[in-house]
């Protein structure tokens, strides 16, 4: 009587439905009996009632045949339930719908002779900008296109007509041509997601429905992506140093313009102009920073970005923008050396956790002004009171520490330490005056002092390292100013020890939580790349069958698709905005571009439908690499933290062995001094605790893949439970406090021992990670297409170069903004108000140009290098920068080139092409 399991419904097998002559199970059908004109298709749609079913089938015959013919019927959603489309309904039928036993009932297509659309095509006419030529889809009235895309409607009707037009779902009414032999034509222009339907005059002369609803699908233009390709991260330099810098961008439609911003110290941001046209849509260039040039001084830094604007026309050119790095400018002397060889140092090295704390409220302040369109009010409330209690935070932490030291009391102008206590003030000063501007909501008013905060930060953390490595070389100080500076070392220790850790233990567990959605996001790609591939399969059945690819609601399947990978793009592309993950954005646009694939397979006919679904597939295929990259590259990043962790645990031991060793028990202040290290200790229990988790955690992660590093990592966990080294930990707490002198030390030089135990073990298993011969084509792959971009880029920009002599091109928009470099004198700009408008920008939204011209004092425009003018020369010359400039991107492109050569040779695979390329460009003298 109806289906033997019901889901939700047990209350319903209680009721004597049978007795009473009532059957629960019903099956509702849209649009039931109809009537249509002849040729015409018709959609059936039906919703179970009180019950599911595995199948759904549309069950049809013609009036006057004995034969019914069974089609399934696909599912929509669990609101709009099933559905098929019968096409070329030419005769009068019957038709009802059964699933599990239960049928609907029967119902009628009358038919009648009205003028109906027989073929159907679309003709686009892409924006100018693509420079896409233009492209007919026949079959399918379905128009996927770019927004701002003129789709042209050819129609051929069942019986010739003399009007007609079309009506889109928002009210438009679009009239029809009558064309030669019949055919009719009306042209939309894609704005807005809709539908549209033909309406044709019939010989009574009413205008008469003629089509099925035909969906309206706009493509948004996404914006250019742009990246670091080296050196993508925060480095620290001397000032001798030259610093080569390569970004990267690619737009669908080409890119207009790329440019590098930095500045020194906050102070007035400088932009180079790196590659200006809309002719590549991927473009690759390097910026070599002579830092000697910008006389920096130890302690200074240089924050920069990169940004592309995308070639549109017609509308605000979209920009995007990398995000915020910096480079630390370090002394370049012996002792800075020394301290940079120490293991596990760098932008972050002992005594670099506050500058460290503060360049990630920089980074933080930087991405919501860059971002702030793509914010709601309330996102945008949330995001700046998170930055400003950061600020807050630290500044309090900064004040504390200052406080602290000026109750030790600083010694006089010979101790290291005054230059600190000098620093840190200011760098307090600062931070409140960024948290003032926080606080209003003016993040960009912020930067400055936040930057100038870092700055103040860096130089009390380098005089830190300076008396640091002194220390180390002297076996400590001596005298009253050095039992000073010694207490002051401990302090600054301690309270170094207590932010990292309280840092690391936020950082941590952000980046699992961050991890979480990265494998949330990779499983969900696997099943989308599944139900694609059944999609293929069906599109091209149908296709070589002549059928429509889109019978049976394929349209729907694929546009259900296109949703669900949009929708895991946009988690991408938040993750990519808050972690600062490049790839997790170029995933995200993958994905999109995954989706737009399938909104055109969505509408397509025949092989044009079955070649961007296989597109849609490959897209999917890729992101999902590159989430698995990732993945996979977290195992490198947690045994690094791993090693970091173990050194610092031991560089903590053989600390407080120095302050045992330097412990006088009849000092007054030892009892508090004691405390201090009791306290450190549990703090290093907890760590090692923590330690021995992320190691076992690591190592089942690199069961599969790495079994030799699997097994050295569960080696480095197994000898902190061997050696009980949690236990000592907690245990010489009570050890320093009641037993003797010789005892103590006795004891911790076990636990120091066991500690570079643990540090040798978590070494061996990062030097057993090596890659799979897989991961290493594909590495190389993906050098070989940098290499092509890069190539192409610089003959690109030194093409343009030689044609223009640095002026803009006919045609192309505006100029760069002119600045003065920090010293430039004034004079001389008269001299140049005819050429730059006196130095003022041109209208707002124009692009600078490649080079743009030298200023008075022979600087560049836009940034370069002093006394190397770029792109001053005349047509068909270089001028002095580009040629340095371009010299060592060509050297640079030369050397990828010779380890992309050497990468394959190891692989055993034949270099010859490529031989032949690198001694080209030795002939031709680039790279020399």
């Amino acid at each position: 009587f109806g289906p033997a399991f019901v889901h939700n419904s047990t209350p319903l097998l209680l009721m004597p439905w049978k007795a009473l002559g009532i059957n629960p199970y019903s099956i509702t059908v849209e649009p039931g009996s109809v009537t249509v004109p002849r040729g015409s298709d018709l959609t059936v749609s039906a919703q179970l009632r009180n019950f599911d079913a595995d199948e759904v089938d549309l069950v049809v015959k013609a009036t006057d045949a004995t034969q019914w013919d069974r089609w399934p019927m696909t599912i929509e959603d669990t609101a709009a339930g099933y559905s098929l489309m019968v096409f070329d309904v030419s005769e009068p039928r019957e038709y009802f719908v059964e699933a599990s036993g239960v049928r609907s009932e029967v119902f009628r297509i009358e038919v009648v002779d009205l003028p109906y659309v027989e073929d159907i095509a679309v003709e686009y006419r892409f924006p100018s900008y693509t420079g896409l030529a233009p492209q007919v889809q026949k079959g399918s009235g379905d128009v996927v296109a770019l927004t701002g895309t003129r789709a042209i409607i050819h129609i051929t009707p069942t019986v010739e007509v003399t009007a007609g037009m079309l009506v889109v779902q928002l009210g438009d009414t679009i009239p029809l041509t009558v064309e030669a032999e019949g055919a009719l034509t009306g042209t939309l222009t894609v704005r807005e997601e809709g539908t549209y339907r033909v309406l044709l005059e019939s010989v009574q002369g009413d205008l008469v429905v003629a089509s099925p609803d035909y969906l309206i699908d706009p493509l948004s233009d996404q914006p250019p992506s742009v990246s670091f390709a080296k050196p993508g991260r925060d480095i620290s330099v001397s000032s001798l140093e030259e610093v080569l810098t390569e970004v990267q961008a690619q737009d669908d439609y080409g890119i207009a313009a790329m440019e590098l911003v930095y500045a020194v110290n906050g102070g007035e941001e400088q932009t180079v102009s790196l590659y200006s046209g809309g002719r590549l849509k991927e473009v690759s260039a390097d910026h070599t920073f002579f830092l000697e040039e910008l006389e920096p001084e130890p302690g200074d830094f240089v924050s920069y970005y990169a940004k592309a604007r995308d070639a549109r026309h017609g509308g605000a050119r979209q920009e995007a923008a990398t995000d915020i790095y910096f480079m630390e400018i370090r002394p370049f002397d012996r002792t800075f050396r020394q301290a940079d060889q120490q293991p596990g140092q760098g932008m972050s090295s002992v005594g670099g956790e506050l500058s460290e704390r503060q360049r990630q409220i920089i980074s933080a302040t930087y991405r919501i002004v860059r971002d702030r369109a793509q914010y709601s009010d309330k996102e945008f409330r949330e995001h700046m009171s998170t930055v400003t209690l950061s600020q807050g935070r630290l500044r309090e932490e900064v004040n504390t520490l200052i406080e602290r030291m000026r109750t030790r009391g600083v010694a006089g102008g010979d101790s290291t330490f005054a230059l600190v206590a000098e620093a840190l003030p200011k760098a307090a000063s600062e931070m409140e005056a960024a948290e003032a501007e926080l606080g209003q909501r003016k993040p960009k008013e912020a930067l400055q002092p936040e930057q100038r905060a870092l700055q103040q930060l860096q130089r009390a953390e380098a005089a830190y390292r300076e008396f640091q490595v002194g220390f180390a070389e002297g076996g400590g100080s001596a005298g009253e100013n050095g039992e000073i500076s010694d207490e002051l070392a401990d302090l600054f220790e301690l309270e170094l020890d207590r932010m990292r850790n309280q840092y690391e233990q936020v950082r941590r567990g952000n980046q699992q939580a961050v991890d979480q959605s990265i494998d949330e996001t990779l499983e969900k790609l696997k099943r989308l790349a599944r139900r694609q591939q059944q999609e293929n399969e069906r599109l091209r059945a149908r296709a070589q069958a002549g059928q429509n690819p889109q019978a049976g609601g394929g349209g729907g399947g694929q546009r259900r698709l296109a949703e669900e990978a949009e929708q895991e793009a946009r988690q991408l592309e938040r993750l990519a905005r808050e972690q600062s993950l490049p790839d997790l954005a170029e995933t995200a646009r993958g994905l999109r571009e995954a989706a737009e694939a399938m909104r055109r397979a969505s509408g397509a006919q025949g092989s044009n439908g079955v070649a961007q679904g296989s597109s849609a597939l490959e897209q999917l295929r890729e992101a999902r690499r590159r989430l698995e990259r990732t993945r996979e590259g977290r195992l490198t990043r947690d045994i690094e933290d791993a090693r970091q962790r173990a050194e610092r645990l031991l560089e903590q031991e053989q600390r407080m062995m120095q302050e045992l060793e330097r412990l006088d028990p009849t000092d007054p202040d030892a009892g508090e001094r004691l405390q201090q290290m009791v306290d450190r200790k549990g703090a290093m229990a907890e760590e090692v605790g923590e330690l021995e988790q992320q190691l076992d955690q690591a190592s089942r992660d690199a069961r599969r893949d790495q079994t030799e590093a699997s097994r050295r990592l569960g080696e480095a966990a197994g000898s902190i439970r061997d050696n009980q080294l949690k236990e000592k930990l907690l245990y010489s707490r009570g050890v320093i406090q009641g037993r003797s002198q010789d005892y103590a030390r006795n004891f911790e030089e076990q636990i120091r021992t066991d500690l570079e135990e643990l540090r040798d073990k978590v070494d061996e298993a990062a030097g057993a990670l090596g890659p799979s011969r897989e991961r290493n084509l594909e590495e190389a792959l993906d050098r070989a297409r940098a290499a092509v971009t890069g190539l192409e880029s610089l003959g690109e920009r030194m093409e343009q170069e030689a044609e223009s002599g640095g002026q803009p091109e006919p045609g192309q928009e505006g100029d760069s903004e002119r600045r003065l470099q920090p010293g430039q004198e004034a004079a001389g700009q008269q001299g140049q108000a005819g050429e730059a408008g006196e130095g003022q920008q041109a209208e707002a939204g124009q692009q600078s140009q490649e080079g743009g011209q030298a200023s008075a004092t022979g600087r560049p425009e836009g940034g370069g290098q002093p006394g190397q003018p770029r792109g001053s020369a005349e047509p068909g010359q270089f001028s002095p920068e580009d040629v340095r400039q371009w010299r060592r991107e060509a050297d640079q492109r030369r050397r990828e080139l010779q380890e992309l050569q050497n990468q394959l040779r190891e692989e055993g695979i034949d270099t010859g092409e490529l031989d032949r390329v690198i001694s080209g460009m030795r002939d031709l003298g680039m790279g020399d």
